[in-house]
């Protein structure tokens, strides 16, 4: 029952009156992060199981679909049946919380958001005057290229150029409308719980070639919508080695608001994580990011700082 209203929630974020088309896998199929054979799997999905179209027409022959458990990504169209579509109704905005932004009807944020956005131009690496990584990391993936491209823009939005959205706004995001919302400036307001993790374990990530010392690596922070929740229900944001040397933050100076009871506001780039969907429910509550974050200099406020 909880799979099936989380389904249901999703498709009430969708546009008002949108015509959606459901589809039932017929063989085994994987789910996967791309629409290409080569891409990750996130999933295997079993006949039988019911799946939304996010959109109505193929890409390379796979259909970019939606699961019953709120995951997203391709399968291949021969093994999946297309059924009829049916009208969604128009979404009823969620109650503010006590000092997010007031709440906006969909349409008014959707049309905020794509206003806003702004093109993304990744930047490289420097260190002691020297690239280290380039604008795109190391990947020679299209997808990867293009999100690393996000992930690696310094461009910091002016004051007057940000749309304030609030926490459950920015988690239900629909993921069909991913191409219209990413690279808006955001600010939302919320609590950072767990921890400020330093990616500066394992392999590294190819938005920075792999590299894996403090000053080279994005730092995951938890945003929650009330205090010191499990990671599983955050939305993530994080701050990167290129627009790091534009700021004075540290983990030290972070720390104190990690699982406290003082809300932050957090500035800066929606995004959209292709590479983590699978995860969802466990490791995260959404892909939509804000990344990188910011100092908000026009306010004299911090990216983090008391709301």
């Amino acid at each position: 029952m909880k799979r099936f209203l989380h389904f249901l929630v999703l498709c009430l974020l969708w546009t008002s009156h949108a015509t959606a088309q459901t589809a039932v896998v017929k063989r085994n199929v994987n789910l996967r992060s791309d629409a290409s054979s080569d891409s990750d799997i996130v999933e295997l999905l079993k006949p039988g199981a019911q799946l939304l179209l996010v959109e109505p027409d193929q890409i390379n022959r796979f259909y970019h679909v939606t699961t019953d458990d709120g995951k997203d990504g391709w399968v291949w169209a021969r093994n999946i049946k297309v059924l009829a579509g049916t009208a969604i109704p128009t979404p009823h905005p969620s109650p503010p919380g006590p000092t997010t932004p007031p709440p906006n009807t969909s349409g008014d944020l959707f049309s905020r958001l794509m206003n806003a956005k702004k093109t993304a131009i990744g930047q490289p690496l420097i260190e002691n005057g020297s690239e280290v990584c380039g604008p795109t990391g190391n990947t020679t993936n299209p997808t990867a290229i293009a999100l690393n491209n996000s992930k690696n823009r310094t461009d910091l939005p002016g004051d007057s150029d940000y749309v304030d959205i609030g926490w459950s706004d920015l988690k239900n995001l629909p993921s069909g409308r991913v191409n219209a919302f990413v690279s808006a400036p955001v600010r939302v307001v919320g609590f950072l719980s767990h921890k400020v993790k330093v990616e500066n374990t394992g392999n590294g990530e190819s938005t920075n070639c792999n590299l894996t010392a403090d000053n080279e690596v994005d730092w995951h922070i938890y945003l929650t919508s009330s205090p010191a929740q499990q990671i599983s229900s955050a939305i993530i944001v994080e701050t990167t080695p290129r627009t790091r040397p534009q700021h004075k933050w540290t983990t030290l100076m972070l720390a104190p608001f990690v699982d406290s009871q003082t809300q932050v506001r957090i500035s800066g780039w929606l995004m959209y994580d292709t590479e983590h969907i699978g995860v969802i429910g466990t490791q995260r509550a959404t892909v939509w990011e804000v990344h990188p974050i910011y100092e908000n200099r026009g306010s004299n406020q911090w990216a983090v700082g008391r709301s």
